[in-house]
């Protein structure tokens, strides 16, 4: 979740507060006319005044209308060039709303909406919101409102509110970090510890080795064993008076001098990048040796600065693709290799708290 600078908006979200004013006048929002983002500016919308926003895990959380009844979200993003070319497969997306929503064209570009009319009690009135990008990618917003005994009467009058206030909001015109990490056929994103989301191939096996710290180390396993991501995150506080940007540098300093030094190792690569999000990524490779059995390694390690609340932290994710000797040269492992450069690269890398 992002609240944008009211200062500085990219020219869309300035778009959607224009057209929201219009509708409803300034008044309507509050002062200040806060916009919200979701999904990492994936979604925006102006959060009208007495309305609350509750993020939860990456990309769900909670809206609260001021009548205080409680609308749960989730927004998600796939690489779906069928669903995104508006072909029968987007109905796929629409399950719970198969009765309502037939025709391919009816389910993209609109709002759409389910109330529960057979026993309603205890059922969801359920918002659907999908946007192709680029013939590509389908973008999912979900919201859902569980209906009480207390709500019944009004089921209609709030799905005609909520779906009011989703038209004011829109995506954005170019692919966000999270479409980066989009689901795929071949490849799912994972949730490594709530500060690392990251996507690997969907045939691997994925499992928590062990912790250290109250910090978990993943092993990401190639089905014939030949290979393993190794990964973790960590992050740390950035003390009160401190300059973030000199914190990064001096944090990513200690490590590029201290064990991924020149003279520490043989190493085959050894290389220090800023990528454009102001993210530093160390980037290494050795060979070595366990139980015997001749290893390449290749390491990861990013190193970014995120806000949480009020305050600033450093988040670190070292990632490490392990391969045996008698593999490092065919051509599935360099391909292996490219992919897991790419994805470091995608990953999000997310604060302690932080949601969607």
């Amino acid at each position: 979740m992002a609240i944008f600078d009211p200062r500085n908006p990219p020219a869309w979200v300035r778009q959607l507060m224009s057209r929201a004013h219009r509708r409803h006048g300034v008044d309507h929002f509050g002062r200040g006319g806060g916009m919200i983002s979701l999904g990492h500016g994936t979604f925006a919308a102006p959060l009208p005044a007495g309305w609350s926003l509750h993020p939860a895990q990456p990309f769900t959380g909670r809206i609260r209308p001021r009548e205080g009844y409680a609308i749960d979200y989730r927004l998600d993003s796939y690489e779906d060039a069928a669903a995104a070319r508006g072909e029968a497969r987007i109905l796929d997306y629409l399950e719970e709303m198969r009765e309502t929503v037939r025709r391919p064209k009816d389910a993209l570009a609109n709002v759409l909406v389910a109330i529960p009319e057979r026993e309603p009690v205890g059922r969801e009135i359920i918002w659907k919101r999908l946007d192709p990008l680029r013939g590509k990618l389908i973008r999912e917003l979900d919201l859902r409102c569980r209906l009480t005994e207390a709500l019944l009467p009004h089921r209609v009058a709030i799905g005609r509110a909520i779906g009011e206030w989703l038209n004011l909001g829109g995506f954005a015109p170019d692919p966000t970090a999270l479409d980066r990490v989009a689901h795929s056929a071949t490849l799912e994103r994972v949730n490594f510890q709530d500060n690392l989301l990251m996507r690997v191939p969907r045939s691997w096996n994925v499992e928590a080795d062990g912790e250290k710290d109250g910090r978990r180390l993943y092993a990401v396993d190639e089905p014939e064993e030949r290979e393993t991501i190794w990964t973790s995150s960590r992050y740390a506080r950035i003390p009160a008076g401190t300059e973030p940007a000199t914190f990064l540098a001096e944090s990513a300093d200690a490590a590029w001098e201290g064990p991924l030094a020149a003279g520490r190792r043989q190493w085959l690569l050894r290389r220090r990048e800023d990528l454009p999000e102001g993210d530093i990524l160390l980037l290494t490779a050795n060979e070595d040796e366990e139980k015997g059995e001749g290893l390449r390694r290749i390491s990861w390690t990013r190193y970014g600065i995120r806000p949480s609340g009020r305050d600033e932290y450093l988040v670190w994710a070292p990632v490490h693709l392990v391969t045996a000797m008698q593999y490092v040269d065919e051509p599935g492992q360099i391909e292996t290799e490219a992919l897991v450069d790419r994805e470091v690269r995608n990953a999000l890398l997310l604060p302690p708290g932080e949601g969607g």
